[in-house]
């Protein structure tokens, strides 16, 4: 909605959707910051750590029946409601603070693996599990709190 607003403040100095994307960038990071202060925000389950991500697969590495994902619909439609971004939000604040970092540089921002590993300081290798983490956590947590309420 802030684009929408601010749409004739677009000055044209970078691509309208890299302008779009940064604004997406500073309402998800304040909105982490302000759940976080408040409290307002749940763990995605009980059991932390890696030993639940790597019970979701197989010794072969494929998807364990029970932790396959569950079918998403049609993505456009489900960015272009506002319980989507809560849940987003929700399940961003609930991702370990470096793989919300690391997740945010590379998926929202759109930084190349090597600029971050820069940044953070941080391996490759160990940079590309963080983002595979985040995205198996951030998976479970949307499929927990949007979708099957969506259903329901």
């Amino acid at each position: 909605m802030s684009a929408i607003e601010k749409n004739e403040s677009f000055a044209g100095r970078s691509g309208y959707e890299t302008w779009v994307f940064g604004i997406l960038k500073y309402k998800i990071l304040d909105a982490m910051r302000a759940q976080k202060r408040h409290g307002r925000w749940q763990p995605l389950e009980e059991e932390e750590g890696d030993d639940a991500i790597d019970r979701q697969f197989q010794q072969s590495g494929r998807w364990q029946a029970s932790a396959r994902p569950s079918s998403w619909g049609e993505p456009e439609a489900a960015f272009e409601t506002e319980h989507f971004w809560q849940v987003f939000d929700a399940c961003m604040i609930a991702l370990p603070d470096n793989a919300a970092r690391v997740f945010s540089l590379r998926e929202l921002m759109g930084l190349s693996t090597d600029d971050i590993c820069k940044e953070l300081g941080i391996k490759e290798n160990n940079c590309w599990v963080i983002l595979h983490r985040a995205r198996l956590r951030l998976r479970a947590c949307i499929e927990q709190g949007w979708l099957k309420e969506e259903t329901a």
